[in-house]
């Protein structure tokens, strides 16, 4: 069954900011704010736990999201020496958007020494909806990052939508790390392509030392450093776990 959810389309979206800093003595710093128009849908985000130099925080959907014109844009920046650990309470469903466009950008900064653990949920793109996502990364000296990302092509039983994605990430010098753009529609299914698999789970490690062979399967070690773990599957759930449980432990 296919659902469309109509809307107007909106002239600009939400843009959420997280900023955590350590400090000396007490509690880490953790400043967040939302701003946009009223109507537009958001991630908000509710501090789960704090201590002296790291943070939990849940990033909850402030609305249905995505629909036809929703723009979301999320700036994530830890500061030296901090740690940030980012849940997703639920995915996120991009629906029918009956000829519109809607668009998901993350904007990562991290300074030295700092650490990045974001638990992504699975992002899934319905029948009739057409999104793009863009991430980019800056990593400043000894920073380290572990993402989890899960891309699914359409709900069950339906055909897919389109995603275009952008990533990019660089170190401190500027030097990059992993670019990546990928255009996934009905038409990846072809055989020799995604074939049968609709769901496409990636673990980014950025600015961590893993052994050689922690996690082998479906792992790709980049030229300056980081790894990347890829997996096809049919359904969300038979995304390994091992590749997520070696990166945001390593």
């Amino acid at each position: 069954m296919t659902t469309t959810i109509s809307t107007p389309e909106l002239t600009s979206g939400a843009r959420t900011r997280v900023r955590v800093g350590a400090v000396d003595g007490g509690r880490v710093r953790v400043e967040t704010d939302v701003t946009g128009p009223a109507t537009a849908p958001a991630l908000r985000p509710m501090l789960l736990a704090s201590d002296a130099r790291s943070a939990r925080i849940s990033l909850v959907p402030d609305g249905a999201m995505l629909l036809a014109g929703d723009h979301v844009e999320v700036e994530v920046e830890v500061g030296e020496g901090a740690s940030l650990t980012l849940v997703e309470p639920a995915g996120t469903v991009a629906y029918d958007m009956v000829g519109g466009h809607a668009s998901w950008s993350v904007r990562i900064t991290l300074e030295a020494g700092a650490t990045l653990i974001w638990a992504g949920e699975p992002f899934v793109v319905s029948a009739g909806a057409d999104v793009t996502r863009d991430t980019r990364v800056t990593l400043g000296r000894d920073a380290r990052l572990a993402l989890r990302e899960t891309l699914v092509l359409g709900r069950h039983g339906e055909r897919p939508g389109r995603v275009r994605t952008e990533w990019s990430a660089h170190d401190h010098d500027g030097r990059p790390l992993l670019v990546e753009s990928l255009d996934l529609d009905e038409s990846s299914m072809a055989p020799g392509l995604l074939g049968p698999n609709r769901v496409l789970g990636s673990v980014t490690a950025l600015g961590l030392d893993l052994p050689a062979d922690a996690c082998p399967e479906g792992r790709l070690d980049l030229q300056h450093g980081g790894t990347l773990w890829r997996h096809l599957a049919s359904e969300a759930h038979q995304i390994p776990a091992a590749p997520w449980e070696c990166a945001k432990t390593g």
